[in-house]
């Protein structure tokens, strides 16, 4: 019987194709992750798991996204925190650095490192 990992990654996203994705992604690389979609579930994540990298989509719906990323990064220890949104979103990008986010990528830079955003979070 194998051991249970603890989780890694922590993915907050409500859009099912970049959740699939992403999911996919850590699948494949062998990553433990878990999916929140509140800041509850995020908080409970964070203090029940060594939780390297939160992933969060700052368009993510019926969640205050920035709040996400602060609640994260206040945790101790923080987890690097990547957050993507749509290109065109210049102060909402500005906004997550301000909270603390270690990077703000559009969508299409974030699908381009994708496995190594997940891989780092081993």
């Amino acid at each position: 019987m194998s051991e249970v990992q603890p989780v890694r990654l922590l993915i907050l996203c409500t859009d099912l194709i970049f959740s699939t994705k992403i999911t996919g992604t850590a699948k494949s690389l062998g990553v433990p992750f878990a999916v929140v979609r509140t800041l509850e579930k995020l908080r409970e994540q964070l203090a029940a798991h060594p939780i390297a990298t939160f992933i969060v989509d700052l368009n993510a719906d019926r969640v205050n996204a920035i709040e996400a990323v602060r609640v994260a990064k206040a945790h101790a220890p923080s987890p690097r925190v990547v957050a993507f949104l749509s290109h065109v979103q210049v102060e909402l990008a500005q906004e997550a650095g301000n909270a603390g986010a270690d990077e703000v990528l559009a969508r299409s830079g974030f699908v381009a490192q994708l496995p190594a955003i997940v891989t780092a979070a081993k």
